[in-house]
Formats: structure tokens, C-alpha cells, sequence
């Protein structure tokens, strides 16, 4: 009887151990051992007549995997597409996220282009960050204010469909 007792107590134990490592899902996201995960998912805050803006995050993958997509409701925006900042400035040196700035017309200018997908690496880490890979959000139904949450569905080659929140920082 004391065996059994001792059995269970451990199996309890390891099981609480277990459980401190994983993910509460504070930051809207919650994770698996060994399975992709998305943090610090936030989006930009946009002007009155801004017709675009943009979502970042980080994305783990310790198998790796390849970001394939991502959409949002229609309440939001239009269309999401995956971006690359081309160029050598910067997001926060001033360019311009509006659809209508030149794009790539110039030495030094910053642009954007569409992609197709972005590569994870196994046991590596993909970051959506202004002046490099993000989600461009096209047709934006309303402006992006500060502290508003916008709903983003990732999708991967592995991993299938993602959801995480976003939310708007200036």
C-alpha cells in the first residue's frame, strides 16, 4: 500500500513539473513541446486615411516549417499578404506603408514586396518585424487604433492553421 501511495505521489509530482514549463497562454498563444508556436504578435497603429497597415510575430518551429499565408476577417481589412521590406531603410525611418508610396523605384528607397512564403528552419525562429517579413493588411475597413485586437489566422505547410490576436501598438 505504501508503494501505491508512493507510485501516485511521484507520478503527481512529475506531472506538476511537467506543467511548469508550459506555455498559460498569457500572450494568446499556447504551444506543445515540439510543436510551432506564435509570440508577440502585434500590429501597427494607422492614421484616419491610412489604407494599409501591418501585423509581427514571432513564429518557433523546432521541426521547421513554412509560413504559407494569412488572412484576417473581412471586418478588418480587405486582403492579408505575406511582405517583404526591400530596400535599404528601415520601416521606422519614415517610409511609408501607404499602398500609394513608390515602391522600390530607387536606390535607398523602401519598398515592399509580396511573397509567396517564408521558410522556417528547424529548431529556428521566423521574426515579422517592420523592415523585414510581415503581414501587410490591404483595404483596411477602418483605422487601427491603439489597444484594438485583430484576429490573424497563420497558415503553415506543417502546423496547419494558427490563430493568434494582435494587438495594436504605436
Amino acid at each position: 500500500m505504501k508503494k501505491m501511495m508512493y507510485m501516485a505521489a511521484t507520478a503527481a509530482a512529475a506531472l506538476a513539473i511537467a506543467g511548469c514549463g508550459s506555455d498559460d497562454g498569457s500572450d494568446g498563444t499556447t504551444a506543445a513541446a515540439g510543436e510551432t508556436s506564435v509570440s508577440d504578435a502585434w500590429a501597427r497603429v494607422t492614421t484616419p486615411t491610412q489604407t494599409t497597415g501591418a501585423a509581427y510575430m514571432t513564429i518557433e518551429s523546432p521541426g521547421g516549417d513554412t509560413l504559407t499565408a494569412a488572412s484576417v476577417p473581412s471586418s478588418v481589412a480587405g486582403e492579408a499578404q505575406l511582405h517583404e521590406a526591400t530596400g535599404e531603410e528601415p520601416m521606422d525611418s519614415g517610409g511609408s506603408m501607404d499602398s500609394t508610396a513608390p515602391m522600390g523605384s530607387g536606390e535607398g528607397m523602401m519598398g515592399m514586396r509580396e511573397v509567396d512564403h517564408v521558410v522556417i528552419p528547424a529548431d529556428g525562429t521566423l521574426t515579422l518585424e517592420p523592415g523585414g517579413y510581415h503581414i501587410m493588411l490591404l483595404d483596411l475597413v477602418k483605422p487601427i487604433e491603439p489597444g484594438a485586437t485583430i484576429p490573424v489566422t497563420l497558415e503553415l505547410e506543417k502546423a496547419g492553421e494558427i490563430e493568434v490576436d494582435a494587438t495594436a501598438e504605436e
